[in-house]
């Protein structure tokens, strides 16, 4: 949360729980083998960084496969002493895409990683990267952004002075680092011995020792990258009665068939990988080949179970053949994923392997284990909301659940990358109505933790498949949720045309509920265009809509609103009666955030009847609220109204107080509120006079 404790315009960002750092580096390897002069290199360069508090960035150059991660996570592996305030990491996925990942959702992650809440992160891209070199001034951290593809995808995400150590890995040189005083490594192939060191201690027995000669070939034929010289050591000690000669023999004869298919560069790492690939048993061989058609982010165990349509004990079975055999790795406790080189390799395995039917039925297995998992957690986070797909109330009495809210969010935020990929697919794959479905069970998620970007690319996809199908609901649910978005974003006039769009439609489809949403959208447009009177029309018709259907949360969401409109207009004694009546509810239903807005709402009314010592018991217990649940726009809000109420009562100096209070957390939360604030600071008397 923000807290605001000291009235000089500081504002310092942390967690509602006192978050610990983030600890972001991928699992280092069991095995590790020379590198030594390169290791001592980072070392000088974070002590350098630790001497003089200026930050150090490394760019860690290299062809696929030469262990350039490997490396990096390595040095970083238990340096959480070193760098105590957080490691944080970020896959670029600069070699499986055509275009680099957005810099914006980079900095977002580690905004959030940081303990920033989602509503204190702001839109625009370069006010993010403002606010993470303020985040990261006079702190100690290490960033690894890997797989990078230019430089200046990369001076977006550096962090503020301080004692940081950024290292970048590339199979681009990244020379314009240069200006940012980077000091460039190239990763090459291990050294002779260096490679037979790691097969040795790979085999953990004494073929090394017994056929040296073999070895030897087998580092040859593997160019002594680190990747190949896994995955063939790793299927050897599958094998523990196989000679090194024999593995030699089976690779000398897959280079001669790639010979006249491959790069030369490529030969290496194709021909382990295919050898590797058929020693799998065939259940890890079809496991194998369906995860390189999957996005980058790694996998679950029960992910995989879907995939296969197992068990999730069978299933985890079957990632252990993957992982030991060096074809799938551990990135993060419980998480699998595949370099990019295998999966490339598993992707062309699938086309020439997998029959198109089979891997259509693995792929809709996949997508409904996403959407019942999506749609469980969804209904952890409000089970009160009505929802237009049937699903809903299907999984809440037959599907998975969650023990509670938290962990909820915490499955949604995980998988989000999933999730999206997930609506992109079924859009382009004519599974239109998995499409929306998948978007309104990010409906909590997007209006909790604020992923803009994907809220509107999700939804858009959501827009386009509900009419690719003629769901006049479907479409009337796609639009309510973007013009939600535009609110949050206060593009209103996009929010209002959006939500008199979805009214109509909701109204050709007679969906009632529907309706009442659309009219709540479009006087909250219309409030915030300065219309309070069209404003409150459209709050009644909605009020109407859920009094009619008995639904006790709708009435209270519709009195809030009333009251909002109610005091506007300056008829206090109603607006009384309005917020006390959404208060009463939300306190019973135990919804902490929507009992802040309340009673935030009573409090100005309070204010508006001249009622000052009501006004200020209530913005004290909105306060406590809103700082326990880390809601810092309340947070500023509610020291905005404390300044009107000690305006009431003629003192100026804590007007002064709050206002500073308001302006520091608004200026943190980059809020458009803080313009607005700041003109009320600069209409004050100066201090001592009056």
């Amino acid at each position: 949360m923000i807290q605001a404790g000291v009235v000089h315009g500081d504002v310092h960002l942390h967690s509602a729980t006192g978050g610990e750092p983030p600890q972001q580096i991928p699992l280092a390897p069991r095995r590790f083998t020379d590198r030594a002069e390169e290791l001592r290199l980072l070392g000088q360069t974070s002590e350098a960084a630790r001497e003089d508090g200026r930050p150090r960035v490394v760019v860690m150059s290299g062809a696929g496969g030469m262990g350039k991660t490997a490396l990096a996570s390595r040095f970083l592996d238990g340096a959480a002493e070193v760098f105590p305030d957080g490691l944080l990491y970020a896959d670029l996925r600069g070699a499986t895409r055509t275009e680099p990942l957005d810099a914006g959702e980079v900095l977002d992650g580690f905004l959030r990683a940081l303990h920033v809440s989602p509503e204190a992160i702001p839109v625009d891209p370069a006010a993010r990267a403002g606010l993470f070199r303020s985040l990261t001034h006079g702190r100690r951290l290490a960033l690894l952004l890997d797989d990078a593809v230019s430089a200046a995808q990369i001076r977006v995400l550096l962090p503020g002075q301080g004692a940081h150590v950024v290292l970048v890995t590339t199979r681009l040189q990244l020379t314009g680092l240069a200006m940012e005083g980077a000091r460039f490594v190239e990763v090459g192939p291990l050294g002779d011995e260096e490679a037979v060191h790691l097969v040795s201690g790979l085999l953990e027995d004494d073929r090394a020792r017994a056929e040296p000669g073999a070895v030897r070939d087998l580092v040859g034929l593997c160019g002594r990258l680190p990747l190949a010289l896994c995955a063939a050591a790793s299927r050897l000690a599958l094998r523990p009665r196989q000679p090194v000669s024999h593995i030699v023999a089976r690779l000398s004869e897959e280079r001669h068939r790639l010979a006249g298919l491959s790069p030369v560069e490529d030969l290496s790492v194709r021909s382990v990988f295919d050898a590797s690939y058929a020693a799998l048993p065939a259940t890890a061989q079809r496991l194998y080949r369906l995860l390189g058609e999957l996005p980058e982010p790694g996998v679950t165990a029960a992910a995989v179970a879907a995939l296969l349509d197992t068990s999730r004990v069978e299933a985890e079975d079957v990632i252990d053949d993957l992982v030991t055999a060096h074809l799938l790795e551990e990135s993060r406790v419980g998480r699998y994923r595949q370099h990019d080189l295998v999966r490339l390799h598993a992707r062309e395995r699938a086309e020439r392997e997998e029959p198109p039917e089979q891997r259509r039925e693995a792929l809709d297995r996949l997508l409904a284990y996403y959407l019942h998992t999506a749609v469980a957690a969804d209904l952890a986070l409000n089970p009160g909301r009505w929802h237009l797909s049937a699903l809903f109330e299907w999984v809440r009495a037959h599907g998975p659940g969650f023990t509670d809210r938290e962990q909820a969010l915490e499955w949604l935020q995980a998988e989000l990358a999933h999730l999206r990929w997930c609506v992109r697919v079924c859009h382009d794959s004519g599974r239109h109505a998995l499409a929306w479905q998948f978007c309104e069970a990010l409906r909590n998620l997007f209006t909790l933790r604020k992923y803009f970007h994907v809220w509107r690319e999700t939804h858009e996809h959501g827009l386009a498949s509900a009419r690719a199908l003629g769901d006049v609901s479907a479409q009337a649910l796609m639009l309510t949720a973007l013009a939600g978005a535009d609110l949050n974003l206060e593009e209103s006039e996009s929010a209002g045309e959006r939500y008199r769009h979805a009214l109509a439609l909701w109204q050709q489809a007679g969906h009632e509920l529907g309706r009442a949403a659309a009219l709540e959208g479009c006087g909250v447009a219309e409030l915030a265009e300065g219309n309070p009177h069209r404003a409150r029309d459209h709050f009644q018709r909605a009020l109407r809509i859920h009094q009619r259907r008995e639904r006790s949360r709708g009435i209270a969401l519709m009195r809030r609103r009333l009251g909002e409109v109610t005091r506007d207009c300056g008829d206090y004694e109603a607006a009384l009666g309005h917020f006390g009546h959404a208060l009463g509810y939300f306190t019973e239903s135990a919804e902490p955030y929507m009992r802040v807005r309340s009673l935030s709402g009573l409090a100005a009314a309070h204010l508006g009847a001249e009622n000052t010592d009501a006004a200020q018991a209530t913005l004290d217990e909105a306060l406590a609220i809103s700082q326990r649940i880390g809601a810092q726009a309340e947070v500023a809000g509610i020291h905005a109204l404390y300044a009107e109420v000690a305006a009431a009562r003629q003192r100026p100096a804590e007007v002064r107080e709050h206002l500073s209070h308001a302006l520091a957390i608004y200026t943190a939360l980059h809020a458009p509120q803080a313009a607005a604030i700041q003109r009320r600071l600069a209409d004050l008397p100066a201090e001592g006079e009056g």
